[in-house]
């Protein structure tokens, strides 16, 4: 809530105080001045009773009675009556006149001078009066004359102070009168906003009561809604107070339970619908109902899964929660529960169905790496030998028929790391320091030579400040590049292909643009081209391919959080985009200049460590080549006993061997011996990232994927000893020693008719393959035809003769090897 909804809800809340507060205030007033109206009403009515005007007129009415009364005494006889009427009406004279001097109703009229004068010059009249009163009679009737005398005097007196009274409380009562009127308009002043606000009480009051109406029929229709929603509800809900009686049943709860509303009501939850294993937990909630303490939030409590039991006794997987509600008679537990048999079952389904894909990634990843090693082992051994043929003397159908083979062997193997990329292209992979800029120069100029092929030029355009490294991983970066100038190469002919490394934006921030001028794409097939298998070229020209290149791209971009994107015109070209961003390497952390070995000079000792003998025998021939001394080991634990004692320039080390394996026999040998230092070199078909940091964490320091090319050999040793690669055509040719290992092969194992046909079937095999490699089509026929008749138990006659006929062509192939190499 905001601070100004905040201050609207004090105001609103302080309102009502407000108008009670100016209510009582005025009413207050109110009263206030009713109260002094009635009591200047009182003190007019008390005026009006004892009226000082009366007092002042009957004062003037006294004199003259009492001089009126001398004067008949002065004029008769005289008489004790009369003389009792005088002594009487003197003694009424005199009292009032001593009640105006000092009764305090008269105060005000004796401030004025003139009153003040004669009441003064009045008494003394009347003093001197008393004694002649009170004498006796006989000095009484003596005295008549100047009684007559003094009384003739005062009356002037008294009329003055008469009508100066008269002026006097003349002008207080129309005071009080102007007092009055003044306190009547003030009250009504009053009356007024005392009256709006009663009008505006009673309109408020009126809108109140017709809100509380509608507010009534709101709630009315609210409990209508509610009892709905309760009787509609598809999860059950309950009532019960904490003692666990139930108050409230839907009909949601009659289809879950099974219980009857008359059933239901008034029984025990806890005993009813729960489960044994469960009632304590659910007396335990009760009792914090109770003490109002439940657990978890009490207005939204987290929904949590049990079990429930029906009439039936049947469990019933449930999911329930439950909040606090309060009656006139007390707390309310009120329950939620939703029957999750189907969830169960569907979450049991969807378990099982985890654990089948599971299962299916494991038997992909292994199918993996099966078909990485067993596929590349072979290729390894086929296209090691042809490269090793091309340094002998070939004529020139020779030649046409070893790169026939050579371009089956290089297309079989890129269908076959497409299909394998494919599947690990979303895994992870190791990131290093790398040069971005090397990197792509480096893998655009070993694409050269298949866009002259196709008669293309590649031009590699680099913007932006290169200087500073990166952190990434340079085999995606590798394979992205490898894989849009592909798919550029595949589809130009005689075009231009030019490759840009954009950094200018940031040294973070990367674009790659690969830029051809062929066929292009059209707009309708622009969104589907990064889906598996596609490929767009239908024609019978078409170019070869799996039709996963850019698939692999899209997916390894993605594990980079990047974008990519194409342009294309149909018959004009096409653009690829790439967009990622690396973060900066360590200024200090520099890429490790090669070691520098010994000089060329001096022959590298290498051990050769693989069980597949054929293997073994390219890798030795093509380091022999390379003016190298080999040892070979047939696997890791001889390769150990051969490393403890026997120093060594560098170790190639297969990893799939029996005994002990490649990554076990590097842990050994860097434990301890002759060649804890010296460098080990992976050299496998496993090529999966997760596997080359296994090869490194062992202390490989190098990995080499099969199948191996000369030129790798080469870069290796060149990276070893700083010297450059020698031409082939400086190299002396290389011995024809798979004659030799198939003349031993035959002498040791073929010759022994001793043994049963079907072992010697297997080993004639094995030879037949080894005369393939060595692209004796003849000696692999005739041994394929001994094999055929050893497994159909050919007759001996017919056997010698193969076998002689195998010798006749063995020793023939040595001849003319010898021949050429003169």
């Amino acid at each position: 809530m905001t601070r100004a909804c905040r201050g609207c809800g004090l105001v609103s809340s302080l309102l009502p105080a407000l108008f009670a507060l100016a209510v009582a205030v005025l009413s207050v007033v109110v009263w206030n001045h009713h109260r002094d109206i009635h009591l200047q009403i009182d003190r007019l009515a008390i005026a009006n009773s004892d009226s000082t005007q009366w007092f002042l007129a009957q004062l003037e009415v006294e004199a003259m009675a009492a001089e009126r009364a001398v004067l008949a005494f002065r004029d008769s006889e005289t008489t004790d009556t009369q003389l009792a009427d005088i002594r009487k009406r003197f003694d009424i004279l005199y009292s009032r006149v001593h009640t105006l001097r000092t009764g305090r109703t008269f105060a005000a009229l004796r401030n004025q001078s003139s009153v003040h004068d004669a009441l003064e010059d009045l008494q003394a009249r009347l003093d001197a009066v008393v004694p002649v009163i009170d004498g006796s009679s006989a000095h009484l009737s003596a005295a008549r004359d100047a009684l007559s005398h003094e009384l003739e005097a005062a009356l002037p007196l008294v009329r003055q102070i008469s009508l100066a009274g008269v002026r006097q409380f003349a002008k207080q009562s129309d005071e009080q009168r102007q007092a009055v009127v003044r306190t009547l308009f003030q009250l009504s002043l009053l009356l007024v906003p005392l009256i709006f606000i009663l009008i505006a009480t009673t309109a408020v009051l009126f809108v109140m009561f017709r809100a509380a109406g509608v507010q009534t029929a709101q709630i009315s229709a609210a409990g209508e809604q509610m009892r709905s929603l309760f009787d509609a509800s598809t999860d059950a809900i309950l009532f019960a107070r904490p003692d666990g009686r139930v108050r409230g049943y839907n009909k949601a709860a009659e289809r879950l339970f099974g219980y009857e509303p008359e059933e239901a009501i008034d029984a025990d939850l806890v005993e009813l619908l729960m489960p044994f294993p469960q009632r304590e937990a659910v007396r335990a909630l009760l009792a914090e109902v109770q003490l109002g303490r439940p657990r978890g939030d009490a207005s939204a409590s987290a929904a949590v899964t049990a079990t429930a039991q029906h009439k039936s006794g049947r469990i019933i997987p449930v999911e329930m929660s439950w909040s606090i509600a309060s009656d006139s008679q007390g707390r309310l537990l009120v329950a939620y529960v939703r029957d999750v048999s189907q969830r169960a079952q569907e979450e049991a389904e969807l378990i099982e169905a985890r654990d089948r894909a599971v299962s299916g990634e494991t038997a992909k990843s292994r199918l993996i790496a099966v078909m990485s090693h067993e596929m590349r082992t072979p290729l390894n051994g086929l296209l090691g030998t042809l490269d090793l043929l091309k340094l002998t003397e070939l004529d020139m159908r020779q030649h046409r028929y070893l790169n026939a083979m050579e371009k089956s062997g290089r297309m079989l193997l890129r269908h076959v790391n497409d299909v394998l990329d494919a599947s690990r292209a979303g895994g992870s992979s190791l990131t290093e320091t790398l040069d971005l800029a090397a990197l792509v120069q480096s893998t655009v100029e070993g694409l050269k030579a298949h866009a002259e092929q196709r008669g293309n030029q590649l031009e590699v355009a680099v913007i932006g400040d290169h200087d500073e490294l990166l952190i990434g991983s340079p085999l995606q970066i590798e394979q992205i590049l490898i894989n849009l100038v592909g798919n550029a190469i595949k589809f130009t002919r005689d075009g231009v292909i030019r490759i840009e490394l954009d950094r200018s934006a940031g040294a973070e921030e990367i674009e790659l643009r690969v830029s051809d001028t062929g066929i292009g794409i059209a707009p309708d097939d622009l969104d589907r081209i990064f889906d598996d298998f596609i490929t767009l070229d239908t024609t019978f020209d078409r170019a070869e391919g799996t039709g996963l290149g850019l698939s692999i791209v899209r997916t390894l971009v993605g594990t980079l959080n990047g974008q990519v994107d194409v342009e294309s015109v149909l018959g004009e070209g096409t653009i690829f985009s790439v967009n990622f961003c690396l973060p900066l390497a360590d200024p200090l952390e520099r890429p490790v200049a090669p070691v520098k070995g010994v000089p060329s000079a001096y022959r590298l000792r290498v051990l050769v460590v693989d069980d597949n003998e054929i293997n073994r025998f390219v890798v030795s021939d093509m380091l022999r080549h390379l003016d190298c001394d080999v040892v070979e080991a047939p696997d890791g634990l001889a390769a150990c006993e051969i490393a403890e004692t026997l120093p060594m320039d560098l170790i190639l080390m297969d990893i799939s061997m029996p005994r002990l394996n490649g990554v076990g026999a590097a842990r050994r040998i860097r434990t301890a011996g002759a060649n804890r230092q010296t460098r080990i070199v992976a050299v496998t078909a496993h090529a999966l990232p997760e596997d080359i940091a296994g090869f490194r964490a062992a202390g490989m320091e190098h990995v080499l994927v099969k199948p191996l090319q000369l030129r790798d050999l080469s870069d290796l040793l060149e990276a070893m000893t700083g010297a450059p690669r020698q031409d082939a055509a400086q190299r002396p040719p290389l011995p024809s020693q798979i004659l030799r290992r198939i003349d031993e092969e035959l002498q040791i194992e073929l010759l022994d008719l001793d043994l049963h046909q079907a072992d010697l079937a297997a080993r004639v095999h094995r030879v037949a393959g080894t005369a393939a490699l060595g692209g004796y089509s003849t000696l692999h026929g005739t041994l394929s035809q001994l094999e055929v008749a050893l497994r159909q138990d050919a007759a001996a006659a017919d056997l010698s003769q193969l076998l002689q006929e195998v010798g006749t062509l063995v020793k023939g192939l040595q001849t003319a090897s010898q021949y050429s190499a003169a």
